[in-house]
């Protein structure tokens, strides 16, 4: 599991605390749930095709963006 360092306006943690409480979980929680979906996401394009290098077993270690 990796760890990331996220910067936002003190308002904005507050408000993700309050939220995450009311929920009984965390603001670790509601950022993972957040950046899960982004998978489900029809209208995000990165710009490579799904599955693009599920294909290609000569690279176990793909580059996160396409060079």
């Amino acid at each position: 599991m990796k760890n990331i360092t996220v910067t936002i306006p003190d308002e904005i943690y507050l408000t993700a605390r309050i939220s995450a409480a009311r929920r009984s979980t965390s603001v670790s929680a509601l950022v993972r749930q957040f950046l899960e979906s982004l998978d489900d996401d029809p209208d995000l394009d990165l710009g490579f095709p799904d599955n693009e290098w599920a294909a290609n077993e000569t690279d176990p270690h793909p580059p996160l963006f396409p060079v």
